[in-house]
């Protein structure tokens, strides 16, 4: 079995509003089916394709400290070589 590769990880705070742009920005950029996501000076360009599952996950954890922690998770899936174009004949 092959192993998963990490091609991407950041975590930084940002205030609801900063956070409400960069989902803003991904939008336009998942419906123009290219997303580039920089760090540290390289680039991860993603082709994305016309169609991908989603899977929207929200769970809360109780802490001592804090009071309760919520994680919102959004994952798109797709897999490489998914074809963009419907089956047709020549």
């Amino acid at each position: 079995m092959a192993k998963k590769v990490r091609l991407f990880s950041r975590k930084e705070p940002k205030s609801r509003q900063e956070a409400s742009e960069f989902l803003s920005q991904l939008s336009e950029r998942l419906a123009e089916g290219q997303v580039t996501l920089r760090q540290a000076g390289e680039d991860l360009n993603l082709e994305i394709p016309q169609n991908l599952r989603m899977k929207v996950k929200v769970t809360k954890k109780p802490e001592r400290t804090n009071g309760a922690r919520h994680k919102m998770t959004l994952q798109l899936i797709w897999h490489e070589g998914d074809q963009d174009e419907p089956l047709a004949l020549g």
